[in-house]
């Protein structure tokens, strides 16, 4: 597991991965927006219903949306991802993996299981609210359900460009504790400012190595020519 997330790190130097990351960055930066406006905008409306004026009022109802979706957003990862995943992926194995022939995943198929997946997460997580709210419990359960559901649903979307589903649940169930930890450090560093923007990029990287470790495939390294050695 260790080894798989200090590959992800490396990958991120790979000027493909650049690219990508930048392009994640943006949509990223857009949707959060657009989400952060809603909630806010939605929260002023019914407080705006119930009879409540006052500036500070509907600027704490702001301030309630924007932290809203700061903690809702990561659950939307598999959905914004699933449009850059694949490339992530054929960018590290063709540096990493050069044996392996190109995948060919299904998109929409694809999609509409992470689109799934966050109605599921998302219902999951209004249900446990209430928990949220008491302060040392509520970090436990947030960040225990909500690496469970991101560790999952990153491992199946990698792990589904090469094996089947029945495939990649049984891989799963065999590194059951390296995807929970992984999804957990997921969801623990979106919701942290900055590294929250290369989050889901370091999430796939790292499922992805996880996958190839665990269905054996050989990391070729090619040995630089100043450190080859000539025997005589």
């Amino acid at each position: 597991m260790l080894s798989s997330f200090l590959k992800a790190l490396r990958n991120l130097l790979l000027f493909d991965i650049i690219k990508l990351f930048f392009l994640c960055l943006l949509v990223y930066i857009f949707s959060w927006s657009v989400i952060a406006w809603a909630l806010s905008a939605a929260i002023s409306s019914y407080i705006g219903l119930v009879g409540t004026e006052g500036v500070f009022i509907h600027l704490f109802a702001g301030m309630g949306g924007v932290t809203v979706a700061w903690f809702l957003f990561p659950l939307l990862y598999p959905i914004l991802i699933s449009f850059f995943d694949d490339k992530i992926a054929e960018a590290i194995e063709r540096a990493d993996y050069p044996q392996l022939p190109p995948a060919q995943p299904p998109f929409w198929p694809t999609f509409a299981s992470d689109f799934w997946f966050s109605l599921k997460a998302l219902g999951l997580n209004i249900i446990c609210l209430p928990l949220y709210l008491f302060p040392v419990i509520g970090l436990f359960v947030y960040y225990g359900l909500n690496g469970y559901l991101l560790g999952t649903q990153f491992f199946r979307m990698t792990a589904g460009r090469r094996v089947s589903v029945v495939e990649a649940k049984l891989m799963q169930k065999r590194a059951a504790s390296s995807i929970f930890i992984i999804g957990v450090a997921i969801s623990f560093s979106a919701t942290i400012p900055v590294l929250n923007l290369a989050a889901p990029v370091i999430g796939v990287a790292t499922m992805l190595h996880l996958f190839h470790e665990l269905l054996g495939t050989n990391n070729q390294q090619i040995i630089p020519p100043h450190s080859a050695t000539i025997n005589l």
